[in-house]
């Protein structure tokens, strides 16, 4: 096979081309940096902050509501029997009596004062002693941390409240994105401090006396035993068990029809309230809400109580350790991804990713909220940052190569070189073996007199053009012309174990190119010379301008070699007859004495390849 096809073959069979370099995958911690910078800021500025909200609201659901909780609905099937809602209060009455076997009672209802009524209603409830009834407060505006402030408070009748066993607020506070996912534990109106609905059925549920004092400090809320984490407003983050009608509930007017006995409900939390009403304006969006469907209130009150009661709490990550996991995402991206192609990028990006979602699952189930948000964005923005940093870094990389040795090797040495950047230094020069090559017309002196300077022209042309063809058939690399002359470099920019060779089935095919190219004109011959040693090969010049060269004593030799060589004469050193003697038939030609040189150089002249 002929040496260009070989090279162009191997070229071909040759795996895609390999990663970035050293130098340029620090250029992927950079970009890792500059990810990590603008995605921290962001975070530090609230930016996207409703996504950020929405994306840690799938890990919540999936959780057994336990059989503590049994939810009294206020439902259409209800109305159907007992009348259009509001119902009187003595109705109300009755279903407490159908719940006397139940620990607590809370009726998420406002009761408005009406005449003639209320004695019924106070009675049945002074007769349970484990009614809890809703207070509702106007908030104020926040502003800071502190204490969620009411400007006024709603109560339940007079004697309602007299005979209750407690009195809780049950106001939930929706986020900037208007999905419900804390309540505030305490609300303070002046002086006087207005517990949560929730805390006081737990009271009664567990036993804690209402003498027992509300603590408040270090983020956490304290009743007795019971410690609440709360952030700087006193709200707990809710952990909803599931989507809109996770929760037992029974019709209210089965209760009442008795379908539902008591029994039913012994030793446990019964919360009545209004859920698939129609025209029930208390409906919330929660996190487990989907397709648009809303949670009842009644319903947001019992996934409260649950949270407190399962000791199921939640609190988000910190600022410090979400920008920390930015970050850490980012650079992890930017030390992977740039020695990684792009498909296998892609699959670590996503295998980081789905890794991530499942710590925060795992987190999730220990009580830590981790943002999703910004971390993925992080893996994500990291990927498509230095993908494109290292399309452009590859396609600069290419640019300067082409430019650097399209005029010197073959193209396919040229694809060669992309596909190998790590093994030219394309940054500085180094000192490495070569073969050098020098040949030159003999005679064009005198040819060029006899004829015009364009024939000269178009005859020097022809040659050098015909000359380079066989230095790339070969693997050479063109170092410059010189006249009518021209040098040959093997060995670089590529290695080739074989490189003496190369030079002088070079030289032999140069020969024998000349012939044709004479055409029964003139003869022209060239006289050839060639020498293996150490040499300074690279980029070498000024900023302006570089040129990729080879520059040492074995240059010089190289040239010595040429200029002693005659007509139609390939010259070789001892040092390049060393590495051939098996293939090449030669003549020696005994010492040469070089300008430059104390001692003589041993010179042999090639004959011809020697045949198998």
């Amino acid at each position: 096979m002929h040496s260009k096809d070989k090279i162009a073959a191997q070229n071909r069979r040759r795996p895609p081309r390999p990663d970035l370099t050293p130098r340029h995958a620090a250029w992927g911690l950079l970009l890792g940096l500059v990810v990590g910078l603008l995605l921290s800021l962001a975070r530090m500025l609230g930016f996207f902050g409703t996504w950020q909200l929405r994306s840690a609201d799938f890990l919540h659901g999936d959780v057994l509501p336990g059989n503590e909780i049994v939810i009294v609905a206020i439902d259409d099937a209800s109305a159907e029997q007992l009348g259009a809602w509001p119902w009187p209060h003595s109705t109300h009455a009755r279903l407490i009596e159908a719940l006397s076997e139940a620990r607590v009672v809370a009726i998420d209802i406002l009761f408005e004062e009406r005449e003639g009524e209320g004695p019924v209603l106070a009675g049945a409830t002074r007769q349970a002693g484990n009614i809890v009834y809703p207070i509702i407060a106007i908030l104020s505006e926040r502003t800071g941390a502190g204490l969620i402030q009411a400007q006024a408070l709603l109560y339940p009748p007079p004697a309602l409240q007299s005979h209750a066993a407690g009195l809780g607020a049950v106001n939930v506070l929706p986020d900037y994105d208007g999905v419900v996912r804390h309540v505030p534990l305490i609300i303070q109106k002046d002086n006087r401090l207005v517990e949560a609905l929730s805390l006081q059925v737990l009271r009664h549920y567990l036993g804690l006396t209402q003498e027992s004092a509300i603590e408040l400090n270090d983020g956490h809320l304290a009743i007795g035993s019971l410690v609440i984490p709360v952030d700087r407003w006193g709200r707990m983050l809710i952990n909803f068990v599931g989507e809109p009608g996770s929760f037992p509930a029974v019709s209210y007017a089965d209760v009442l029809s008795g379908a539902v006995p008591p029994s039913a409900f012994r030793d446990k939390i019964v919360l009545v309230g209004q859920m698939e009403l129609t025209g029930s304006s208390d409906q919330h969006v929660v996190p487990t809400s989907h397709y648009g469907q809303q949670m009842s209130g009644v319903e947001v009150q019992a996934n409260i109580i649950h949270t407190i009661l399962k000791h199921r709490f939640l609190r988000r990550q910190s600022l410090t350790s979400d920008v920390i996991t930015i970050f850490a995402l980012a650079l992890l991206s930017g030390f992977i991804l740039p020695r990684l192609r792009l498909l296998g990028g892609i699959f670590c990006s996503s295998l980081l990713g789905i890794g991530y979602v499942f710590l925060a699952f795992s987190a999730f189930n220990r009580g830590l909220v981790l943002d999703l948000l910004y971390p993925v964005l992080s893996l994500s923005l990291s990927y498509v940052v230095i993908v494109a940093g290292r399309f452009l870094l590859e396609e600069r990389q290419k640019r300067r190569v082409t430019d650097l040795f399209a005029r010197y090797v073959a193209p396919a040495i040229v694809d060669e070189i992309l596909s190998r950047p790590e093994a030219v230094a394309l940054e500085e020069a180094r000192e490495q073996e070569v073969t050098v090559l020098f040949a030159d017309i003999r005679g064009f002196t005198g040819f060029s007199e006899k004829r015009s300077p364009r024939q000269v022209v178009d005859v020097l042309n022809r040659h050098l053009d015909r000359m380079t063809e066989v230095a790339f058939a070969h693997g050479g690399t063109v170092d410059k012309f010189v006249g009518d002359g021209i040098m040959l470099l093997f060995n670089a920019p590529l290695p080739q174990a074989d490189h003496a060779q190369r030079a002088i089935q070079a030289a032999l095919a140069m020969q024998s190119a000349v012939a044709q190219l004479n055409e029964g004109q003139e003869t022209l011959r060239y006289g050839i010379g060639i020498h293996t040693g150490p040499a300074v090969v690279g980029s070498i010049g000024s900023r302006r301008r570089l040129e990729y060269t080879a520059i040492g004593d074995t240059v010089n030799l190289t040239s010595r070699l040429e200029g002693a060589a005659e007509a139609g004469q390939i010259l070789i050193s001892r040092a390049t007859y060393e590495r051939v003697k098996e293939q090449v038939q030669v003549r020696e030609m005994g010492l040469l004495s070089v300008k430059g040189r104390q001692e003589a150089v041993e010179v042999y002249e090639v004959i011809g390849w020697r045949v198998p």
